[in-house]
């Protein structure tokens, strides 16, 4: 099933990203490095909101208001808790800073993501993953 790969995909790049994200004060003085580990977490993001929409398209949940209103959705059709909805949108949020390149971003708020919100890519896998399993149990 694609769901499971892109999700090995996700939990990859995550594996990555822990393998190569050094401590604050290298982070801070290696660029290349910085940029290397802001490209991984965009792309975990990327592959956990790919995941999002592609459950509520098989699912025939509705076509949300926009692309936060995927876990909105999901957290409605109770795939995911309310509060893990709002995790997830403080991701794709984190995301869009990152693609956009604000100006305002510190390396002190991208390091505070990279350190603090890791599992919660494991627990987004562990959670689609016992959903679609009882849906598959329960056909």
């Amino acid at each position: 099933m694609r769901i499971f790969s892109k999700l090995d995909e996700m939990t990859g790049y995550v594996k990555e990203l822990k393998e190569m994200l050094p401590d604050k004060e290298e982070y801070l003085q290696q660029l290349i490095r910085r940029r290397a580990c802001e490209k991984t977490i965009e792309v975990a993001i990327e592959s956990l909101i790919d995941v999002s929409a592609m459950i509520v398209s098989a699912e025939r949940f509705g076509l949300p208001a926009s692309e936060e209103g995927i876990f909105d959705i999901l957290a409605e059709k109770m795939v995911i808790s309310r509060d893990f909805s709002d995790t997830l949108k403080n991701l794709k949020g984190f995301r869009n800073v990152l693609i956009h390149r604000y100006p305002h971003v510190a390396d002190d708020m991208v390091y505070y993501y990279l350190t603090n919100y890791l599992d919660d890519f494991h627990v987004f896998k562990s959670t689609i993953k016992s959903y679609l399993e009882k849906q598959e149990n329960s056909c």
